[in-house]
């Protein structure tokens, strides 16, 4: 992973224009055109263009952890629990993918969201250490203030304004009700 951010935009940017001159260059290559005829086939110049995009996401992607490494800091310093950087990598990503209207709608109607993933949280209940569920364990037993203090820690490290809505005293049901759910699930309580 590249630690340092400026450098990963440099890289994907040359990336993007590497791979779309290079897929340009063998698209034409093997379709048999002229390069001089690109605006004559505009579809395969988009085709490169987007081969290059998701190289330069890939890379881009790699160079993306700082924020992952204040989040897995923020972590360790408030929950004692370590998160590896491509672990927390791998969480923000998921948070982010989150739309905001749909936390928003699980805070207001107070949707019970482990229930709807409990078949997998049983599935990968396998697959944790005594640590793991050690780790988890402290995290459901803290305070939700304290939890949503977290929360709002990991908003002010990320900017992911997911974190920020859960952070809101006035998501403090929905936590309560989906750790009381996740106790269930993985510690028979």
């Amino acid at each position: 992973m590249i630690k340092n951010k400026i450098i990963a935009i440099i890289l994907a940017i040359l990336t993007f224009i590497t791979g779309t001159a290079f897929f340009v260059g063998i698209i034409f290559y093997f379709a048999g055109y002229p390069l001089s005829s690109i605006g004559e086939h505009q579809l395969y110049l988009f085709f490169a263009v987007l081969i290059g995009a998701v190289l330069a996401s890939v890379v881009y992607g790699r160079g993306s952890n700082d924020r992952a490494i204040r989040a897995a800091k923020c972590v360790d310093e408030l929950l004692g629990v370590k998160v590896k950087t491509n672990d927390m990598w791998r969480i923000l990503r998921g948070v982010e993918q989150m739309p905001i209207f749909v936390i928003n709608d699980y805070v207001s109607k107070d949707i019970n969201g482990v229930e709807a993933y409990e078949e997998g949280i049983r599935e990968y209940k396998s697959k944790l250490t005594d640590e793991n569920l050690q780790d988890i364990r402290r995290i459901i037993d803290k305070p939700i203030p304290e939890l949503q203090n977290v929360l709002n820690e990991l908003y002010l490290e990320t900017d992911l304004e997911q974190f920020k809505i859960l952070a809101d005293p006035s998501a403090e049901p929905l936590i309560t009700m989906n750790l009381q759910e996740l106790k269930r699930i993985l510690f028979n309580e």
